[in-house]
């Protein structure tokens, strides 16, 4: 088979449209049909069910497009192995992150991996750890940085960062600068982090030790960003907890205030997990050590609770 029609095959079944395919590759869309009706002749089977402008795979196109999938990932792994051969690691490198490590941890390691690997293209994927973690598991992603971890034998953990959980609060809020216990944690209006977020699974936890729940709590918004989170209540809309790292600027501005907590300290740890049954190509196995040395971890996998 082709590998240009695979190619074609793979970006149609991707955006499910002829049209968006040929426009991503470049191709007309005639040159697209002719693509995958060849290779539905050479098969003998349809790839795709074309209803109007929808496109849906058929049961063999679901098929032959996990093993494309494959095919791919191991054309460019030899690809990787063969510039690691003449000490020239290039490639594309996809990595995940939740919210925290994307804005606040990743950016001052990357400079030095970049610098010392030019040729390696690197692209970070950016969901909550909830997210992050499901996208390891199922192997759409290698490695990722997340704020939770899950029970897994297909994953793989090391710690690579200690944070703390802080409550912030607008300073008109709490001018007393006294402690919060959980009746004025119940009374207060709260911004909290959506379903999936690590940070919201730090609190919930911290209340469920002392038998509370976060159903007790006020909740006035709900974001996806660490970043509105703050911003939310810098504009007075409530409380939060949200990692020390991220508050820093804004509580050094004065723009938000840390509120001390009654017997609810909250901790929470980051780490970089990969799934064991996927084999690491040199471009990640380089970003992996770079990272683990950058902050002093161990410098190769399974430093690993």
């Amino acid at each position: 088979m082709d590998i240009r029609r695979l190619e074609a095959f793979s970006k149609v079944y991707e955006l499910g449209s002829f049209s968006k395919a040929g426009q991503e590759l470049f191709l007309s869309q005639p040159t697209i049909s002719s693509h995958i009706s060849v290779l539905e002749d050479e098969l003998g089977v349809k790839l795709f069910d074309r209803m109007g402008r929808t496109v849906l795979p058929t049961q063999a196109g679901e098929l032959l497009y996990r093993h494309v999938v494959e095919a791919f990932r191991n054309l460019e792994s030899a690809r990787a192995e063969i510039q690691l051969l003449l000490e020239d690691v290039g490639g594309d490198l996809v990595v995940g992150a939740s919210t925290i490590p994307a804005h606040y941890i990743l950016p001052d390691l990357l400079g030095g991996f970049i610098a010392r690997y030019p040729k390696i293209g690197l692209s970070i994927e950016v969901h909550d750890s909830a997210r992050i973690l499901e996208r390891v598991a199922e192997g759409g992603l290698i490695c990722g940085f997340v704020g939770a971890f899950q029970e897994n034998p297909d994953l793989v953990y090391d710690r690579i960062m200690d944070d703390d959980v802080v409550l912030i609060a607008p300073p008109g809020l709490a001018p007393d600068g006294g402690p919060a216990d959980l009746e004025r944690l119940r009374a207060w209006p709260w911004v909290l982090r959506e379903r999936g977020s690590g940070t919201r699974k730090v609190l919930e936890s911290a209340l469920q030790r002392h038998g509370a729940s976060l159903d007790e709590l006020r909740s006035v918004v709900v974001t996806q960003s660490t970043e509105a989170v703050i911003q939310c209540v810098r504009a007075g809309l409530g409380v939060s907890v949200t990692s020390r790292l991220a508050a820093g600027p804004g509580l050094e501005r004065g723009e938000i205030v840390a509120v001390p907590l009654e017997g609810l300290e909250m901790s929470r740890q980051f780490w970089l997990v990969r799934n064991v049954k996927r084999s690491l190509m040199p471009a990640y196995r380089y970003f992996v050590r770079h990272i683990l040395e950058a902050l002093g971890r161990a410098s190769g996998p399974g430093a690993s609770r």
